[in-house]
């Protein structure tokens, strides 16, 4: 059971957004994706929830995703976007239930809450999703997603979490509790693919790095395989190093995760 994407085109108009990119991301693992900004991230991901079209293939646990029906793709892998707006004043809770009711825990009144209390939002049930801040918002939306896929595993498959820089609204603490509850999702047998920027988080919970740059895959394997001088300076167009410091005493911070 794994998610496989297989030379995955995409065009807009006469522009190649990605130029046959393939990658299998297993359960068990977090798979992120980086690169520069243009470089196919977020369409890739796109492609792999079939929310746009493209050309080539994608297996979910086995089965070509243009055969599932919409309520088959949810309740198999939920989807968090790089951001969502509300047209109507719901409350909190009433948006994280929007995923209890498209997921695989409907039966199960109880998680809503528990999937606030995950993210760390335990006493917002009743409060107005528009009167949060970006990043209170950003959790709200992990939250729903959580609550569609409850269970990482479940009747032997493993269910997946997708998402689209799941960190950018967050400060350091609230970025390591997101990215520790997906490296958490994924250690009870769930896979995980996130579309990243930051790549010292990257290398921090990652277990399968894809590099992308200019519509293609540069590199795909661990942090240590792929995070590399060469690769990054690549990709990004500038000179990096890898796990060296800043010249002239100028301070700079990793981020660790509590539990390391």
């Amino acid at each position: 059971m794994s998610l496989v994407a297989e030379n995955i085109r995409v065009s807009y108009g006469r522009r190649d957004a990605l130029r046959g990119v393939s990658l299998t991301a297993q359960p068990g693992d977090v798979t992120a994706i980086v690169g520069p900004n243009g470089s196919g991230k977020s369409t890739l991901l796109g492609a792999i929830t079939a929310s746009l079209p493209y050309r080539g293939r994608v297996c979910l646990n086995g089965e070509d995703i243009q055969t599932l029906k919409p309520w088959q793709l949810a309740a198999q892998r939920a989807v968090l976007p790089q951001a969502s707006r509300l047209a109507f004043p719901f409350s909190v809770i009433e948006v994280v239930r929007l995923g209890l009711q498209t997921g695989t825990a409907g039966d199960r009144p109880e998680v809503p809450m528990q999937a606030l209390a995950r993210v760390g939002l335990a006493g917002y049930a009743d409060r107005t999703f528009q009167e949060l801040s970006g990043g209170e918002a950003q959790r709200v939306m992990l939250a729903r997603v959580l609550a569609q896929v409850w269970a990482p595993v479940e009747d032997g498959q493993p269910r997946w979490l997708l998402l689209d820089e799941p960190v950018s609204s967050l400060d350091i603490a609230h970025q390591l509790q997101v990215m520790e509850i997906a490296r958490d999702f994924a250690r009870q047998g769930g896979g995980v693919i996130a579309v990243m920027h930051d790549l010292n988080l990257t290398a921090l919970f990652a277990d399968q790095v894809a590099v992308l740059a200019d519509g293609a895959c540069l590199a795909f394997g661990t942090p240590q395989e792929v995070l590399t001088d060469g690769t990054l300076s690549h990709a990004y167009g500038c000179a990096l190093r890898v796990s060296a410091p800043p010249p002239r005493n100028i301070p700079y911070i990793l981020p660790h995760a509590a539990s390391a």
